[in-house]
């Protein structure tokens, strides 16, 4: 497994099943205290080809990537390395240690001009790092490998600036932060608890191509704030604002997951709103120290 320092790990580790496992990334992800681990750099060549001969894995969740889209703008050339050249070393690997690959991917490689996106609609990305993530879905499925494609996660913290979503919302509202949210950016935001059991069915069983894993609801990130807060019992103490105004990278408007093929093949429920925010706030949030 890569890429598991974050909300995805969280989730993932509170959900692993008896096996074993190895974690690999560049720092062992506090999620798993206990869980083997290797060190791995994907911005260097070869060395994820090595690590891969000495495992020899029946199966990988690739979850690493350069993921903020405003890096991927500044250092392009860095994101294709670590998004796409690091994934077609890893798929040369896979074949030789027949292993099978489950990547994790994004709702960003869609441009956010259609009501709704099906696991078959084709890839329209408006940003280096949607580009980045379909060039690389692209090879994972001529491989014969799965491609998850993941909304807007909640969950807890995993770390110092690792955090869901709505938990990012709500503590800066307990903090006093100053925080503006867009009204017309719509996702479909689920939690990592419902996610991560649906990740390791589809690595148990090696399903293959694209399924999208998302929430019932298509929500502004305005509203998920307002949501996360009530859920939380924290007022709500930020402003709103528009993506299409937004000094930065592209922002797709509204990306609305839309879930069929889970649901027909993997018995993919997608919770509602209200469920996901109650699995964040069931306990209080607590703010977590940047030292």
């Amino acid at each position: 497994m890569t890429g598991m320092g974050g909300v995805l790990g969280l989730g993932a580790s509170a959900h692993a099943p008896q096996a074993i496992h190895v974690i690999a990334g560049q720092n062992r992800p506090p999620a798993w205290p206990v869980t083997p681990a290797v060190r791995v750099d994907l911005a260097a060549r070869g060395e994820l080809a090595r690590i891969m001969g000495e495992l020899r894995p029946g199966v990988v969740i690739h979850a690493a990537c350069v993921s903020r889209a405003a890096d991927c703008e500044q250092q392009p050339q860095h994101a294709d390395l670590v998004n796409v050249q690091a994934v077609e070393e890893l798929l040369a690997s896979a074949i030789l240690a027949d292993s099978f690959v489950v990547y994790v991917s994004t709702e960003q490689v869609f441009d956010g001009y259609a009501e709704r996106y099906f696991e078959d609609s084709p890839v329209s990305p408006r940003t280096v790092y949607g580009s980045t993530k379909a060039a690389a879905e692209r090879r994972v499925l001529e491989f014969g490998g799965a491609v998850v494609r993941l909304p807007l996660l909640l969950g807890g913290t995993a770390g110092p600036g690792r955090m869901g979503a709505d938990t990012a919302v709500v503590q800066a509202a307990q903090s006093g932060k100053p925080m503006s949210l867009f009204t017309d950016e719509i996702r479909t935001p689920v939690h990592v608890d419902f996610v991560a059991p649906m990740l390791w069915k589809i690595a148990r069983q090696r399903h293959r191509g694209i399924f999208h894993l998302a929430g019932a609801q298509a929500v502004s990130r305005f509203e998920l704030g307002q949501r996360a807060c009530e859920a939380a019992g924290v007022e709500a103490n930020f402003s709103a604002c528009l993506a299409a105004e937004f000094d930065g990278p592209p922002r797709s408007l509204r990306l609305e997951l839309d879930c069929q093929r889970a649901v027909n093949e993997l018995g993919w429920e997608p919770p509602d709103l209200r469920q996901s925010l109650a699995r964040t706030f069931a306990t209080p949030v607590r703010a977590v120290a940047n030292d």
